[in-house]
């Protein structure tokens, strides 16, 4: 039986073979971060000082606030500025992105394309949830930056992972988790709910990671809605990645499509319009 578990309680005590993952500590300047946003009166003006501390980080928030997924309307280049013109959630969402690739991007855990995919699903998951008001940018920001984050860490832990991946990457949804729980007792979506829960991210991400390869949670009203929709906009964003990089229809898309389509309330016509919306913004 897998372990998938449906609601972040369940991650509460990890088994034996998910201690043999090594999942990093939540860093000091992310936690520093956390703590002074989640003041009732989080200050302006300290957050900036925190963020400015890394000049990369920084530079990566100005970047990605003059990019054509916010769309601001004069250039920004104040971190003060940044944080009030997209927002202190949206703003904690692009950091926490930077923070995480600059913890986990590194030795065994390096997968180029993963990074590059993880951060056009982060953007693209924004995009979709403020086109469809279906949630929280933010929230869709997070789980597109966190919903894979156990393939790394699982790349790090077996030496044999890369050849599970491709293996994996033939089957759809439900069966890629099988192949890895058969290969390695555990598998990334556990994994990666294990970590976003550690890391304090919000219960609905953690919820939602653990879920994401089951398209059936879509018709199931007994799992929270937000869950339910970001494993449903999480559909679409991959298949337009996967448009934009000129590669075929997934078995995902064609497992779970109709699926994700009917829980968001759209049709096939306006999933094809912003799968075409975001390949015009990753270009950008």
């Amino acid at each position: 039986m897998l372990e998938n578990p449906t609601n972040p309680s369940a991650l509460a005590e990890p088994n034996k073979i998910a201690l043999s993952v090594n999942i990093p500590p939540r860093p000091a300047l992310f936690m520093a971060l956390q703590r002074e946003i989640q003041r009732e009166e989080p200050d302006v003006r300290k957050i900036a000082e925190l963020i400015n501390r890394d000049v990369a980080m920084a530079s990566r928030l100005l970047e990605t606030s003059n990019s054509a997924f916010f769309n601001t309307r004069r250039q920004i280049t104040t971190v003060q500025d940044a944080i009030a013109m997209i927002g202190m959630d949206q703003c904690t969402a692009v950091m926490t992105g930077f923070i995480t690739k600059k913890t986990l991007a590194s030795g065994a855990m390096m997968m180029a394309r993963f990074w590059d995919v993880s951060e056009k699903r982060a953007k693209g998951m924004s995009y979709l949830a403020k086109e469809l008001r279906a949630a929280k940018p933010e929230i869709a920001y997070s789980f597109g930056l966190f919903c894979d984050i156990g393939i790394p860490l699982l790349k790090a832990a077996f030496p044999a992972y890369l050849e599970t991946l491709s293996i994996a990457n033939l089957m759809g949804d439900i069966k890629f988790l099988e192949v890895e729980h058969e290969r390695h007792g555990l598998h990334h979506a556990y994994v990666g709910a294990l970590l976003a829960q550690q890391w304090s991210i919000s219960d609905d991400v953690v919820a939602a990671i653990s879920m994401h390869h089951n398209h059936d949670i879509l018709y199931d009203e007994t799992i929270p809605a937000t869950t339910r929709t970001l494993a449903a906009l999480n559909y679409l964003v991959e298949r337009a990645i996967q448009k934009f990089r000129g590669e075929l229809e997934s078995l995902e898309w064609i497992e779970g499509g109709v699926a994700a389509t009917q829980a968001l309330g759209i049709s096939n016509e306006q999933a094809d319009e912003l799968c075409e919306a975001i390949k015009t913004r990753l270009r950008a």
